[in-house]
């Protein structure tokens, strides 16, 4: 018995959505894994510094209190990773357009290309995958998973700019005023969770066009 028709054994019977949403993320892994090899092979980035890079990138410019919401971690965490960022050049913080007691924080141009060089890197794997495939799949799979990433981003709640209140969560402490110094730079990073944001970034696709 391969591996598929054990875990079809041991999930039992399904419906139709549970099965489409079981395939996906099957694939779903496939990229993941891509992405960290990518990641391990072509860029001196840390999987959590990755993160932190692609959600700036992706949502910015963002508040401290944001990026950490974006994140899941604490804002002091948050603001441990901005400033090694920072330091290296990838990330900038400048004073918020909207007040003077935040914070914006965003990508720089050098930030930028290490997201693209990382991209070119993840697609050049993908490219290599599709090759396998019949060209009548490849053009429905990338049909597909158009559809399928806007239906994703229909239902994601709006990002939290700079100047923007995050909503707030059951359990967290209080956001902490972005203006603030950030905490220490010792100590643990947050645990990184999976380390692609959808492959997509719709500041990404723009500069590619």
């Amino acid at each position: 018995m391969n591996t598929d028709e054990a875990r079809d054994t041991a999930a039992g019977p399904r419906n139709g959505l549970a099965e489409a949403a079981w395939r996906v993320e099957e694939a779903s892994l496939a990229l993941v894994e891509m992405t960290l090899n990518a990641v391990a092979e072509d860029s001196d980035l840390s999987v959590t510094q990755l993160r932190v890079l692609l959600a700036v990138d992706r949502h910015g410019p963002l508040n401290l209190s944001a990026l950490a919401a974006h994140l899941a971690v604490s804002v002091s965490a948050a603001g441990r990773l901005v400033a090694r960022l920072d330091d290296a050049g990838l990330l900038t913080r400048l004073l918020s357009p909207h007040s003077r007691r935040e914070i914006s924080i965003d990508v720089t141009e050098a930030g930028r290309r290490a997201i693209e060089h990382l991209r070119a890197a993840r697609r050049r794997r993908i490219a290599a995958a599709l090759t396998r495939l019949p060209p009548g799949t490849r053009r429905a799979l990338a049909g597909a998973l158009t559809e399928f990433t806007a239906a994703a981003r229909t239902g994601e709640e709006p990002a939290a700019r700079t100047g923007e209140e995050p909503a707030a969560r059951t359990g967290e402490e209080p956001a902490a005023r972005t203006g603030e110094e950030p905490g220490a730079r010792t100590g643990e990073e947050p645990a990184a969770g999976h380390a692609s944001d959808p492959p997509h970034t719709d500041r990404t696709t723009r500069r590619n066009q």
